[in-house]
């Protein structure tokens, strides 16, 4: 067959059924092969960022990988802060750039770069194929890679006078003949009997989830090694819909834009379970104000170079969260066969959860117009339905989300996973929404983040995705105001922003537009949104807001750290 079409067929046998791109000349020998077709489709974005943080969005919400389709030169290097962002994210994007012809390389040639070289840091592998016969062998490197243990995106140059009216083998062979489709490392006997006894003795046991736990599909498993214990639950920062928030046992996130609450649950426990979790800067700030040095870490995660590396572990185990968490749970069973009630702790948890509410609730109270940013969000939780999938952009009005929107499903909290990639909101929502289109779909963003990508909303409308992009405007980008204002005395410069009217613009481009100035007309807004089944942008102007410093333990709530 040509080789463009050995190319859609190798992608149809691992499960792809949505790729993401803008067209080329040195890509078209592929996405022509995809005219007609109902089982494989192309999306055509306004610029190839927005497909990067599509694919993005699509692979995380649906669990399952994907590719971009870029052709030579700057159709790829605008790729590069979504890769980063994939892989970051731990998103199995498969990134297959049509290069020049090889007589162009080494040679100056128009659009010609060292591609490899430059995604290399950004991906789990990066390879240029040197021959039209190896083109499905190095497909199925590029996904064996992307796929394996934590995933993540893979870069394939292919030179375009190897694809165009090129002929490979007629034959693509299914994954199964050429990488382990299912594989989950239950870790090392005696460490999960180590970890197990630690538990099993620990007086003030916190459970620390993170993104692996999602990865695994662990959540029913972490929430009963808790339940076994009387384990205070706290995801990782990002994570935090990695277990049901409506969990008794559950405290609320850590982190910069997080709770003070879920800050001391882990400063007090004696013994930490890391199930999944690098023990991000986001969650710990690697230092001693979350994590006290006296308490003791055991740490399980798929990559083995993640353990210890940021806190000394007591016990480390490399393995796939969900079988470790099985086996820790049989170790505790056989040895607690009635559980290890902590009355004691469990108050302490509920203590700590309630403040954290009554503080939120007392939020209710916030007055002014425009509205604080803090005044959206409770309005939002009344309108939200329970597995409505949410996007954030980096800033300051969408990120105090993090501390005042609950998630009970896994795959429905979707953010810059430390990445800070501003401008990410409506497209990875765009993504979500098309890799789970039977949930609803939001993207929170701010006015800077907003206009970042904005074009995509034609993309939304020509494609027919509903998402609803909610857009928190305070006329600034907020957590750089925030940080002239507090470290350089209010010299305010590149800060204040002039925007137009984003319910108009929304019209302009075909969606649906919206205009809400008090928080008692959110909740209809969105709900009114939602059911229209089309894309959407709801305008909400709110006030500048500086947050504080970061929460610690006993502290409140805070900003960006």
């Amino acid at each position: 067959m040509k080789a463009g079409l050995a190319v859609v067929e190798a992608l149809r046998a691992e499960g792809v059924d949505h790729t993401f791109g803008v067209v080329g000349t040195t890509t078209n020998s592929i996405v022509t092969e995809m005219y007609g077709r109902s089982d494989i489709r192309f999306v055509d974005t306004r610029h190839e960022e927005g497909a990067a943080f599509m694919a993005y969005g699509y692979a995380r919400a649906s669990g399952k990988p994907t590719a971009c389709l870029t052709t030579s030169g700057p159709g790829t290097t605008n790729l590069i802060t979504g890769v980063a962002l994939a892989y970051k994210g731990r998103a199995p994007v498969v990134v297959i750039a049509g290069d020049v012809g090889r007589d162009f390389i080494y040679r100056d040639g128009a659009q010609a770069f060292d591609l490899v070289g430059i995604f290399k840091p950004i991906t789990k592998l990066a390879l240029q194929v040197n021959r039209s016969e190896r083109i499905l062998e190095m497909l199925h490197y590029a996904f064996r890679a992307a796929l394996a243990d934590k995933c993540g995106p893979v870069f394939l140059d292919i030179p375009r006078d190897l694809l165009d009216n090129q002929s490979v083998a007629d034959e693509v062979s299914p994954p199964r003949a050429y990488r382990a489709v299912e594989h989950r490392n239950a870790g090392d006997a005696q460490a999960v009997q180590r970890a197990a006894a630690l538990l099993g003795q620990a007086q003030r046991p916190a459970l620390l989830v993170g993104g692996g736990v999602i990865d695994a599909e662990a959540s029913k498993e972490a929430v009963a090694l808790a339940e076994a214990l009387d384990m205070a639950i706290v995801p990782s920062y990002g994570h935090h819909d990695a277990v049901p928030n409506s969990h008794h046992l559950y405290v609320g996130p850590p982190g910069g834009r997080g709770s003070g609450e879920a800050a001391e649950a882990l400063h007090r426990a004696d013994v930490i379970l890391a199930l999944g979790t690098r023990l991000n800067q986001g969650t710990t700030f690697w230092d001693n104000r979350v994590i006290d040095p006296a308490t003791q870490i055991v740490q399980v995660d798929v990559d083995s170079q993640e353990i210890g590396r940021n806190y000394p572990v007591a016990v480390g185990i490399v393995g796939d969260a969900r079988a470790v968490a099985e086996a820790l749970l049989a170790a505790l069973r056989e040895a607690h066969p009635q559980g290890r009630p902590n009355a004691a702790w469990r108050s302490e948890i509920a203590a700590l959860a309630a403040r954290r509410q009554a503080r939120l609730a007392a939020e209710l109270s916030l007055s002014g117009e425009p509205m604080m940013p803090q005044r959206v969000y409770p309005e939002l939780r009344k309108a939200l339905p329970r597995d409505c999938m949410v996007t954030l952009d980096a800033g300051v009005a969408p990120g105090l989300a993090y501390d005042r929107l609950n998630f009970e499903i896994p795959r429905t909290f979707f953010n810059y996973a430390g990445h800070g990639g501003l401008g990410m909101g409506l497209a990875v929502g765009l993504g979500t929404k098309l890799g789970r289109p039977d949930r609803p779909a939001i993207s929170l963003q701010g006015d800077g983040g907003f206009l970042y990508a904005s074009q995509e909303l034609n993309t939304a409308v020509r494609h027919h995705i509903p998402l609803v992009a909610i857009v928190l405007n305070n006329s600034c980008h907020g957590a750089e105001k925030a940080q002239q204002q507090r470290l350089f005395g209010a010299k305010y410069i590149g800060v204040d922003l002039i925007n137009p009217r984003f319910d108009k613009l929304a019209e302009v481009y075909g969606a649906l537009g919206m205009y809400v100035q008090r928080p008692d007309e959110i909740a209809d807004a969105v709900k009114t949104a939602l059911a229209a089944n089309r894309p959407a942008v709801i305008e909400i102007p709110v006030a500048e807001y500086f947050p504080p410093a970061a929460p610690t333990p006993g502290g409140a709530a805070g900003g960006r750290h």
